[in-house]
């Protein structure tokens, strides 16, 4: 019985000591001091306090130390776009832009999907990098007989094309409004590329998710935003060799990380004359998520620099003042930031923000006369 209750006290004690980490062994050194844990517990909670503050200060400075490493010239425009070419340089050194083992001069495969009264629809692949396919969703409106201007209309997070064209059976466009059916209304040629997302963010996919993928790519000199961009951009390259689309009126809209894209595309792509980013435009303090985050960038560029590289094609804002995912208040003040690249080169008209009554949703309630005004005028 003695025996049964050193062993069963034993066993306890190596649970203990299991749970907190603290191996006991045989106890050499019995007479040394000892203390309960909790006594630490300040040091550690200081230690965490102290690095967190830190962390903030830095932060309270970083728009000072991106206005002192980014100073354009608003003299003339051929000056601002001098001054901008190592801002932009820094942007594709640090997402990685181009990705390696690019692909430039494969065939473009098109598929025709349907007919339908508003226009006629095609899938599109295209090999972009070595053994990756660039998809997306091309349609043609009816009725139009010249070549008419292009709209890239992109998806965000847990959506795709056929989502954000109304293909999907029973569920309408979610919180897209439309978006490509508007367009095909107003006679653009429309582009959806896909994303990388399980559609609705939970879909049944093989293989490592998203954010893996990405912190892999970063690893090896890339990043998933390279990359779709990079398809992106080659997705644009095949539909404009097509007769029925005016390769020099190109415009882009797109909501949350369709947003992301957006900016980032028309920074990066200077044949993208305006565009439309819509909920996701923010503070990027507030929101660090991995895969737009990248080594320094705090420094660097947040979203008012990389609207820099845009200016001064015309930019729409569109945020929601009841968005629960990106707050109105962080859009608001780095709308602030990004405005004077527009008022300095004698623009303010083609920089607007928007803020409608809702959330996180494409409203559009300008987005289309802004095109309007700035991309399709003149066509008709």
């Amino acid at each position: 019985m003695l025996s049964a209750m050193r062993f069963h006290f034993r066993f306890i004690s190596a649970i203990i000591c299991l749970s907190t980490g603290i191996i006991h062994a045989d106890e050499p050194y019995a007479q040394r001091y000892t203390e309960p844990v909790e006594k630490s517990h300040a040091n550690r909670q200081t230690g965490f306090t102290q690095i967190h503050g830190y962390i903030q200060e830095l932060h309270d400075l970083s728009p000072a130390v991106r206005d002192e490493s980014f100073k354009p010239d608003y003299s003339s425009l051929h000056a601002y776009a001098i001054s901008t070419i190592a801002l932009r340089d820094r942007v594709r050194k640090s997402i990685g832009f181009p990705p390696p083992l690019i692909r430039r001069a494969a065939p473009a495969r098109w598929e025709h999907v349907a007919d339908d009264p508003s226009a006629q629809i095609y899938r599109l692949w295209i090999e972009v990098l070595e053994g990756v396919d660039a998809y997306a969703i091309v349609s043609f409106p009816r009725g139009i007989e010249k070549p008419a201007p292009l709209m890239i209309c992109q998806h965000g997070g847990g959506g795709n094309p056929e989502l954000v064209h109304g293909m999907l059976e029973g569920a309408g466009t979610g919180n897209y409004g439309w978006m490509t059916q508007r367009a095909l209304a107003e006679g653009y040629v429309t582009l959806e590329p896909a994303l990388i997302f399980p559609f609705g963010g939970k879909e049944a996919i093989e293989g490592p998710d998203r954010r893996t993928m990405d912190e892999q790519l970063q690893n090896l000199g890339t990043s998933i935003l390279a990359v779709e961009l990079w398809k992106i951009f080659r997705l644009t390259d095949a539909v404009l060799q097509r007769p029925e689309v005016d390769r020099d009126k190109i415009g882009m809209m797109g909501l949350s990380y369709g947003g992301l894209y957006t900016l980032y595309a028309a920074a990066l792509d200077p044949r993208i004359d305006a565009a439309v980013s819509s909920c996701f435009f923010n503070e990027r303090r507030r929101y660090s998520w991995q895969d737009w985050s990248f080594f320094n960038y705090m420094n660097t560029f947040n979203d008012a620099e990389i609207c820099a590289l845009i200016s001064p094609r015309p930019l729409l804002i569109e945020v929601g003042d009841a968005d629960t995912l990106f707050a109105i208040e962080g859009a608001r003040a780095e709308a602030g930031r990004a405005r004077r690249h527009w008022d300095g080169l004698g623009k303010p008209e083609n920089f607007v923000l928007d803020v409608f009554p809702g959330g996180h949703e494409f409203k559009g309630n300008m987005a289309y006369a802004f095109m309007q005004t700035h991309l399709k005028k003149g066509t008709e």
